[in-house]
């Protein structure tokens, strides 16, 4: 048997807008402000640091450095220190707003650089989306050539993907390009920002032919930077699947109705299928009776001319599990493959990420990297 790869077909509309919250990480870069001095007071009253004077960075610090060395004004036992925020340590770790997982972000909607047409993705609605490119490509510049397929972040330094879209590369040969939305335009309302692979991580258990178990996580080599990029944002990862029906999206730069790759991020609906259903359907295609649907598949679609296609495997397909009018999203599937593209009643086949939710955390701990940001809290 032998699967079209995955990428993007018809598209309709999506309803509803998100919004950003935000919580605060800390960047392990720079000295641990904790071992330095002791906690002080500045002139004003807020509490510091005692660190030696070259050590604060009086440019943005609102204290008078003057004023600090005063033992009066402060309590630092060594009259050489200043008493000294924390933030404005020098080479300090900082503190970074970033996105809470699943949100779209009508923020960067208001500040799209066209109307959209139908079918196409608002700028910033699905602000995780990630194209995957052959590092040889530039940073710029849209060439067909280069694009490997979708990718969505879940992490600041993490990639989440299908196995199938990175399994003959190498590290140094894909980076990751995020906040695109028109990639034939570069003058959109924010950059885009790439960054290189440093690291694939595939599902041990990934089969090709089949596609199950078809995963895969890229760990980048320098995190993505959320500040001042409204348009780039987390995804949630989902640990259940929604209950059956349930209208979810995809979204991606795949083959369009017309044969042609999409230029404007695409976004389809489409309904959660009962995976018995779904594999009586698929055995009456070419794939024949003795076809079995892996519990790392899922189903989703099948209706006429509203599905995916060649070019974007491993693009999400995300549910809403806001409440009432919060719209909220989180990834139950990857884009994986299919029998065709927008036959009527053939559904296509999507990594189930909840059954394979537990990989995902164990190959997180494994390079020590926060699973909590993509968590549903």
């Amino acid at each position: 048997m032998r699967y079209f790869p995955a990428g993007l077909f018809m598209l309709i509309v999506l309803a509803g807008n998100g919004y950003v919250l935000t919580q605060t990480v800390i960047d392990g870069s720079g000295p641990d402000v904790n071992t330095l001095g002791p906690t002080c007071l500045t002139s004003d009253g807020k509490v510091g640091v005692c660190v030696p004077n070259f050590q604060c960075n009086f440019e943005t610090n609102v204290v008078d450095p003057g004023a600090t060395i005063d033992l009066r004004t402060q309590s630092c036992p060594n009259i050489l220190d200043i008493c000294c925020l924390r933030e404005e340590i020098a080479g300090s770790k900082t503190v970074k707003k970033m996105p809470q997982c699943g949100f779209s972000n009508p923020g960067a909607v208001e500040l799209k650089t066209k109307p959209t047409l139908v079918g196409e993705a608002e700028y910033g609605e699905f602000p995780w989306m990630v194209a995957l490119l052959r590092s040889t490509a530039p940073d710029q510049a849209w060439s067909q050539d280069d694009y490997i397929g979708g990718g969505s972040i879940i992490h600041p330094k993490v990639v989440l993907t299908a196995a199938h879209k990175v399994a003959r590369y190498i590290e140094s040969e894909v980076k990751c390009r995020a906040g695109e939305w028109d990639t034939s335009n570069t003058d959109e309302n924010y950059l885009t920002q790439e960054r290189q692979v440093e690291k694939i991580i595939q599902h041990e258990d990934f089969f090709d032919l089949q596609a199950y178990n078809n995963i895969a996580l890229l760990v980048l080599k320098e995190s993505f930077n959320f500040n001042d990029a409204p348009h780039m944002g987390i995804a949630c990862v989902g640990k259940v699947l929604p209950p059956l029906g349930t209208q979810c999206y995809t979204m991606g730069w795949g083959k369009a109705a017309t044969g042609k790759y999409a230029t404007i991020l695409k976004k389809i609906q489409l309904p959660l299928l009962d995976s018995d259903q779904c594999q009586h359907t698929l055995r009456n295609t070419r794939l024949g009776s003795r076809f079995l649907l892996h519990p790392s598949h899922i189903c989703a679609g099948g209706i006429a001319g509203v599905d995916t296609c060649k070019g974007d495997g491993g693009s999400p397909l995300v549910c809403n599990i806001g409440n009432g009018t919060v719209v909220r999203y989180a990834i139950i599937g990857l884009v994986s493959s299919g029998v065709g593209c927008g036959k009527k009643n053939v559904p296509g086949i999507y990594s189930n990420v909840p059954y394979l939710y537990s990989w995902l955390l164990d190959a997180m701990n494994e390079e020590k990297l926060q699973s909590k940001i993509f968590t549903l809290e």
